[in-house]
């Protein structure tokens, strides 16, 4: 039983972590907007995306984003902030950008996340 009680204490106290990174994390996203002119590239599926997303955002679902990424920017220096709907999908997205060579790239985490920091 106590087992139980010091996982659950453990699971909560690192789900409070990721709360704190993940606004961090898109504080850190809006600033590149905002300061450097960062594209936003929202990588769910084109479905999620037209239920909602950011203003002025792409759409490139993370499956094809080495293959589509050239249309939106082939400067590799240019900043870029992705996000999804949790922000694993964009932590994908920023792994495969940066491999290809992209130096400026954000994950934003999830969309929620992304417009709740906005707000602040």
């Amino acid at each position: 039983m106590i087992n139980v009680f010091k996982s659950l204490v453990l699971c909560c106290f690192i789900g409070l972590l990721s709360q704190t990174h993940a606004s961090e994390r898109s504080d850190l996203a809006w600033q590149s907007v905002e300061q450097q002119h960062a594209i936003l590239i929202d990588v769910r599926s084109e479905g999620e995306f037209s239920q909602g997303h950011l203003s002025n955002a792409h759409n490139i679902p993370h499956t094809v984003i080495a293959q589509q990424i050239t249309a939106i920017t082939k400067d590799k220096s240019q900043p870029i902030v992705v996000y999804c709907r949790s922000g694993n999908r964009s932590g994908y997205a920023l792994q495969v950008l940066q491999a290809m060579g992209y130096q400026q790239v954000v994950n934003g985490g999830g969309l929620k996340e992304m417009l709740a920091s906005k707000s602040h």
